[in-house]
């Protein structure tokens, strides 16, 4: 009787830990990207409250939640609930694709993040924000300082945070609040001269291959931002399946047309490729991987490596 009631209880244990488990483990059909070696980036131990240091610096802070993931020292993740969980461990996993685009555990631009990480403090630091609705996030917009650099909800309209949302809005994050400071020629807004992609912006509006709303045009911090993630969807691998439609044609109107984003705009093109070949900017999207064969989505696998 003895045994047998030490494997009831290691089952019991086993249970209870299986099910904590699926509560924060994205169980909806809804595509995931899974970055195979997190541990130099976060350890996924969630704070709660959100720590006294990171309120006593801005005390609106407060007011956000009560969950908080650390990202490299640099970035904060913060959930308004514990139902935010699986959505911040979504946006850890891209956000490590994007910056460990080839998988090797470590920053492909080591500098940026190395200087990141050496200035970084809780009154500077980065956050990501993840609620249940939109208007949670919206509700700060008139913060001075900002409460948060990007956000996101759980919900909107009725819908679960898409894979796709996620990648946008990070690239969005990434590009400006690291490479148009770290790279001001390439990326750089309202600069004499304009920086490369800054130039490509305004001519892809003037020759309408970019049409979006006049409110956005007319404001680089958008437009560059937004016109530049509509390349990078055809000069990154990866950007396709399910929740992977946008940008619109009548939005990008040389979508899926690699040759002309060459001819039209090839110092950009040129860039683009140099950076990439240095690790500052992203390969591939990480929603790569989930368009594979079975065998070919097993993280570390020769032929993913060989991507």
């Amino acid at each position: 009787m003895f045994p047998t009631r030490i494997a009831i209880a290691s089952m019991v244990i086993f249970t209870a830990h299986s099910l904590v488990c699926a509560q924060e483990t994205d169980s909806s059909s809804i595509h995931r990207y899974i970055h195979p070696r997190t541990e130099p980036f976060t350890d996924f131990t969630f704070t709660s409250p959100l720590p006294a240091p990171f309120i006593q610096a801005y005390p609106k802070r407060e007011e956000m939640g009560d969950q908080y993931l650390d990202f490299l020292g640099v970035i904060a993740i913060v959930g308004e609930t514990k139902r935010q969980r699986v959505d911040m461990r979504r946006l850890a996993h891209v956000l490590m694709g994007l910056i460990d685009n080839d998988q090797d555990g470590l920053p492909d631009d080591q500098l940026l993040w190395n200087k990141w990480k050496a200035k970084t403090n809780d009154r500077n630091r980065l956050v990501l924000y993840v609620t249940q609705q939109k208007a949670k996030f919206k509700s700060f917009d008139g913060e001075s300082p900002s409460i948060y650099h990007q956000g996101w909800s759980s919900f909107r309209d009725g819908e679960r945070l898409h894979l796709s949302n996620i990648q946008e809005e990070l690239f969005h994050f990434l590009q400006r609040h690291f490479w148009e400071i770290e790279y001001p020629d390439a990326f750089g807004l309202d600069r004499n001269p304009l920086s490369i992609a800054h130039t490509s912006a305004r001519r892809a509006v003037r020759n309408r291959h970019y049409v979006y709303d006049q409110d956005c045009i007319s404001d680089s911090g958008c437009l560059v931002p937004e016109f530049f993630f509509c390349v990078m969807t055809d000069l990154m691998n990866g950007w396709q399946g399910d929740g992977f439609e946008a940008p619109g044609q009548s939005e990008w109107r040389l979508k899926g047309n690699r040759v002309a984003i060459g001819q039209n705009y090839p110092d950009m093109m040129k860039m683009i490729l140099k950076m990439q070949n240095q690790g500052k900017l992203p390969r591939k999207w990480p929603s790569f991987f989930l368009n594979k064969s079975k065998s070919e989505m097993k993280p570390g696998s020769a032929k993913e490596q060989a991507s």
